[in-house]
């Protein structure tokens, strides 16, 4: 099968929480979004644009997500600044966001929105509601460019059978505005499109890469010394970084909203780094796995 590649820049319209862990009474976010996330904002536009697939009724969640996952592959989106994707890489000297440090990353685009449950009668904060939700702010917050509009890039893969369903066109009518994320009842997660192309090679930021866009799925191959955009499942692999175990919540059905749980997966965390050349291809649930 022969991918189309698309690369999508988005403007973020709203704070975006992409659930992380917690720390004290904080709920870090990630700094990225997720393949997952985009595939559940993208399925949910969709179906309730009243697009269908075969042997699909309209509105039927399940089965538009499912197409998805056969035909559409998503990459992790990243911060984009200038012409650099701020991704995360392990170095020397700790993580850094593109050619920003931790710290200067953090200063730049996160902060933090506060809240407390109220005791109905005096009207005074419930005891032990008090909590902080972190989250990747619509506009820069340092002051070397402050008010500027964040950026969030990345690429979507059409195969054969999406081509004809969802080219440039059609995605920038139907999905030109995507909720991804936590706390979307608050406004949160709101991207609005900003440019759509479609590319053969990736830009020159990520010259460590290479597109994969022949086979069953899409992918990457990646030179030694590069990070890993994306969490990648661990076997066999020479890697420098850290693991996490990554599991999912599913809607089995609609009064049992996020109940069923992913099957796990011991994934190296993106930001990584590979020592060795590797080829990898995007999995139905958006992790890399090692292509022999």
């Amino acid at each position: 099968m022969n991918w189309r590649s698309i690369q999508l820049t988005y403007e973020l319209r709203s704070p975006l929480h992409i659930g992380y862990h917690k720390v004290g009474n904080m709920q870090r976010t990630r700094c990225y979004i997720p393949a997952r996330n985009l595939w559940g904002a993208v399925t949910e536009r969709l179906t309730r644009s009243g697009f269908t697939v075969p042997d699909a009724q309209k509105g039927d969640y399940r089965k538009i997500g499912g197409w998805l996952k056969k035909f559409v592959a998503f990459s992790y989106f990243y911060l984009y600044e200038g012409d650099k994707l701020l991704n995360p890489f392990y170095c020397e000297g700790g993580l850094r966001y593109g050619n920003k440090t931790t710290v200067e990353f953090e200063r730049a685009y996160l902060d933090a929105h506060v809240t407390t449950a109220l005791e109905p009668g005096p009207a005074t904060a419930e005891m032990g509601s008090l909590h902080e939700v972190e989250y990747i702010a619509p506009y820069r917050t340092d002051e070397d460019d402050p008010g500027l509009r964040t950026l969030i890039q990345g690429l979507v893969f059409l195969g054969e059978t999406a081509c004809s369903r969802l080219n440039g066109d059609t995605w920038g009518q139907l999905l030109s505005d995507l909720y991804v994320g936590g706390e979307r009842r608050y406004g949160f997660g709101q991207l609005r499109l900003k440019d759509l192309k479609e590319i053969n090679r990736l830009p020159d930021c990520l010259e460590e890469y290479e597109l994969k866009s022949e086979g069953q799925r899409p992918g990457f191959k990646i030179t030694s010394g590069a990070a890993l955009l994306a969490h990648t499942v661990t076997r066999d692999l020479d890697v420098k970084g850290a693991i996490e175990p990554l599991v999912g919540r599913k809607t089995a059905t609609s009064t049992g909203f996020g109940r069923d749980l992913t099957k796990g997966q011991i994934c190296w965390v993106p930001g990584s780094v590979l020592r060795e050349r590797a080829t990898f291809m995007i999995n139905e649930d958006g992790c890399w796995e090692q292509q022999s």
